[in-house]
């Protein structure tokens, strides 16, 4: 019997990576739902991240540095725990996703029927998006309707249909680009198993670069392009626009901001449609590299026959 299907009248169906992605969002919905405890779990752990994360930003105030927020430092470190609500759990999950197929001993069986790995990765990572994003509602929404950037009076929920819409699609190519970043994450363990490490070294790696701890204008002691270059990865992008738009309600800034550079350039910024672009091209092209590289992951694990061990 499939592990995707109860009918094994179509099993041929299965090396399509369009009706495997499908029924693997599928199967995993439903085998999340019946670990609602897990769910649970995770919620609490993006409560405690929140609640940590503020009472960190408050300990360290509004700050006197060059790269300091114009606002509490709780704010920029609480807006970066909630974006990340919806993008962390769902990269884990995915990277892991061929690891724990092969621990249930299911991987042979996939094999046997031809199941592309590219699908059944896919569909854990829609599956996970879901359930992450459904959390990030829940936590989120209530935190940033209670919460105030003082200086404007205003809480942290988009106050016109603009910002909220500006944010959709930046939001949008975040999510491409950490699936993008899961299936290369996730392929590697079709020949390295011990993966943990790797994984979250990655992970910290974007946060980073991305500005989670500290503003990416920083980068600028070291060349103003670096900055310029960070923004126009997706997820630093959305992450930039996130502060941007629900923080400051400033939907008319350039990324990123220039003001905050160690050094002054003629170099103004870039506005919110040249970012719509950059991102659908860079979005094209980790999509179709990506692609290539689990293809060939998944070529090379074949010959070596390390796919199915777990």
């Amino acid at each position: 019997m499939s592990v995707f299907k109860s009918d094994t009248n179509h099993e041929r169906a299965l090396s399509s990576t369009f009706v495997v992605t499908l029924a693997t969002v599928k199967r995993n919905l439903i085998t999340d739902w019946q670990y609602k405890s897990d769910i649970v779990i995770q919620l609490l752990w993006t409560i405690t991240n929140l609640v940590a994360y503020g009472f960190l930003g408050l300990s360290v105030g509004s700050g006197d540095s060059a790269f300091a927020p114009d606002y509490s430092f709780s704010l920029f470190l609480l807006t970066s725990s909630a974006y990340w609500t919806m993008f962390t759990g769902n990269y884990e999950e995915t990277a892991f996703c061929l690891r724990e197929e092969s621990a249930r001993g299911t991987m042979g069986y996939l094999i046997t029927n031809n199941v592309d790995t590219l699908g059944v990765m896919v569909g854990r990572y829609i599956s996970s998006s879901l359930k992450f994003f459904v959390i990030f509602l829940i936590t989120t929404l209530p935190t940033f309707a209670l919460l105030k950037n003082e200086e404007l009076g205003m809480n942290l929920l988009p106050h016109s249909a603009q910002e909220f819409f500006m944010l959709i699609p930046l939001i949008f190519f975040s999510y491409l680009f950490m699936m993008c970043i899961s299936l290369l994450m996730g392929s590697i363990t079709l020949l390295v198993k011990q993966t943990t490490t790797i994984v979250r070294i990655m992970l910290y790696i974007i946060r980073i670069i991305g500005g989670y701890f500290f503003m990416i204008e920083f980068f600028s002691q070291f060349g103003w392009w670096w900055p310029v270059i960070a923004v126009c990865i997706p997820i630093v992008t959305g992450q930039y626009a996130f502060r941007k738009y629900l923080i400051e309600h400033d939907t008319s800034a350039l990324f990123p901001d220039v003001s905050f550079f160690s050094d002054k350039t003629d170099f103004a910024g870039l506005t919110y449609g040249h970012m719509i672009l950059i991102n659908i091209a860079v979005c094209a092209v980790f999509a179709v590299g990506t692609y290539f590289f689990v293809k060939w992951m998944t070529q090379i694990a074949r010959r070596r026959g390390t796919i199915e061990f777990y």
